[in-house]
């Protein structure tokens, strides 16, 4: 992957599609490599996009600077990475962290984004997801060496309860990423510093009644960090959002189910396109 230096962290990112094509943007979630894009990007790039996917600052072969890292890093970081493509504008789409990542760049840089799709992602944060966050941010301090399988359950958690009473797809999770190298720090602990600071900030919905580019708030049904309940009250305040949700989908649905993510993101992308 080719790498740009911004300063005080350099992004590994990959670019697919025709140079002249509208750029989209992939935004990663914590600890989501930039490959777990792997089956949107074809779908992209086959609907004409120029899409480009990239390792957020933490994430291996992006370097990882000292912790904690903020949202507004991470944005910037990304902002960063479009002017060295030389993108004066894209559509968004983030997943988990990097939904928070899309809604920020729409919140404070409206004129770089032509829409936003914010996936698992908009909602006033549960406190399920305050305490797992705050647990992941604490082991990360810790620093102590944890078998390479309780990484895996970390992400296998995040199924739905009727596919984790599935041998077939457990064992399937377990072959892909059952043995895969521990997430070291500092970008381990700054990824979830970045996290936890952002649930626990109580004023950062305020600003959603503002936002004036197209959004997207793409829920899924069994998704215990972003619950539709919790999704749907977000796409009400965001002025014209529209609500999505996919049917028997969990947190993990851009991976368990990437067709019916892709298709909703290109019928939103064909709403923006000029009349």
């Amino acid at each position: 992957m080719p790498t740009v230096n911004l300063g005080e962290v350099t992004i590994a990112y990959d670019v697919a599609g025709d140079d002249d094509a509208q750029p989209v943007v992939l935004v990663s979630g914590c600890g989501g490599p930039a490959v777990g894009w792997f089956a949107t990007v074809p779908v992209l790039v086959g609907a004409g996009y120029r899409v480009v996917t990239f390792d957020n600052r933490g994430m291996a072969p992006s370097s990882s600077p000292p912790s904690p890292y903020s949202v507004a890093e991470l944005a910037a970081d990304t902002l960063g990475l479009c002017d060295h493509l030389g993108i004066d504008d894209a559509r968004f789409v983030g997943h988990s962290l990097g939904g928070w990542v899309a809604e920020m760049l729409a919140i404070r840089h409206p004129d770089r984004v032509r829409c936003a799709a914010l996936l698992g992602s908009c909602n006033e944060a549960t406190a399920w997801e305050k305490a797992i966050t705050t647990v992941e941010r604490d082991l990360a301090r810790l620093d102590h060496d944890l078998p390479r399988l309780f990484y895996a359950t970390e992400t296998l958690r995040y199924l739905t309860n009727a596919e984790l009473q599935q041998d077939a797809v457990v064992e399937a999770w377990l072959e892909l990423i059952g043995d895969s190298a521990v997430w070291p720090n500092p970008g381990r602990l700054g990824q979830y510093e970045a996290c936890l600071a952002w649930s626990l900030d109580l004023d950062r919905t305020a600003a959603w009644p503002d936002i004036r580019v197209p959004c997207l708030v793409l829920a899924f049904e069994h998704d215990v960090d972003s619950p539709p309940e919790r999704a749907r009250r977000a796409a009400e305040v965001i002025p014209g959002a529209r609500y999505v949700e996919i049917a028997g989908a969990g947190h993990l649905a851009p991976f368990t189910h990437p067709s019916e993510v892709a298709q909703v993101l290109l019928e939103f992308f064909e709403e923006q396109q000029p009349m």
